[in-house]
């Protein structure tokens, strides 16, 4: 009876919501991800998992706080991962496998869906999400961005991808950071590319995600997971030169 007791609160004390903070070592530097596990997750099969990007100069919390109802409702991981420098995404220091380390790390605790791992992100967040993409079109399903566009500069990447990776961009019409014309642009090279690519524009919207938060995080949803990898995921390393 008490052996039976003890397996009852061994049970208790796993349920509910995980919400962690977590270090990794990539490349020989100790990194830091923010992981949220919603009570459940897995219990009927694998389930999707969202890596989530901050904008530059912020952390992933006030990104993640509202994929939290979504991910508890649909049973999403969400997982963020923490820049180098905070909140300044650039390559090399976060290529793509920083972010590959982290999923793997977590697929081996935790049961995703590995044709269902998605990316997410806001500004400079979006901006690297599109990145990324390009770069492990077969190791992601598809690419959501709020405020965030491709740079003339990223023109090569263009000839990367081994797969059209579905991408979809938010973007507020009264943006001042991200001006509407280059999300446009970026709509514009993709579809012209063969990406199956589209561009919500929102008006009177500015840069803040917050402002338009349940509204954006809904329809990226809506957007991502009705995307899964046609095979099991490939990742690609590249050899990145340094400055």
């Amino acid at each position: 009876m008490r052996f039976g007791a003890a397996i009852l609160i061994a049970i208790a004390l796993f349920q509910g919501d995980q919400d962690l903070r977590q270090t990794i070592v990539s490349s020989g530097r100790e990194r830091s991800y923010r992981v949220f596990v919603p009570d459940g997750f897995g219990n009927s099969g694998p389930g999707p998992a969202v890596a989530l990007f901050n904008g530059s100069g912020s952390s992933v919390d006030g990104l993640m706080d509202p994929w939290k109802d979504i991910a508890r409702r649909d049973g999403v991981m969400l997982i963020g991962p923490g820049a180098l420098a905070q909140g300044a995404w650039r390559i090399p220091d976060d290529s793509p496998d920083f972010t590959q380390e982290v999923v793997e790390a977590l697929k081996a605790r935790f049961p995703i869906d590995p044709r269902r791992v998605y990316l997410f992100g806001h500004s400079g967040g979006a901006g690297h999400v599109l990145l990324l993409g390009l770069l492990e079109s077969e190791y992601f399903a598809a690419v959501g961005a709020h405020a965030g566009a491709l740079r003339s500069s990223d023109a090569p990447l263009l000839d990367v991808p081994k797969r059209k990776i579905p991408m979809a961009i938010w973007i507020g019409t009264k943006d001042q950071m991200v001006p509407l014309k280059m999300a446009r642009d970026t709509l514009a090279v993709l579809t012209a590319r063969g990406f199956p690519a589209k561009l919500a524009e929102i008006n009177g919207h500015t840069h803040a995600y917050a402002e338009r938060a349940k509204e954006v995080t809904g329809e990226a949803w809506a957007f991502l997971q009705k995307e899964a990898l046609p095979a099991d995921p490939k990742y690609y390393r590249y050899a990145f030169g340094r400055q």
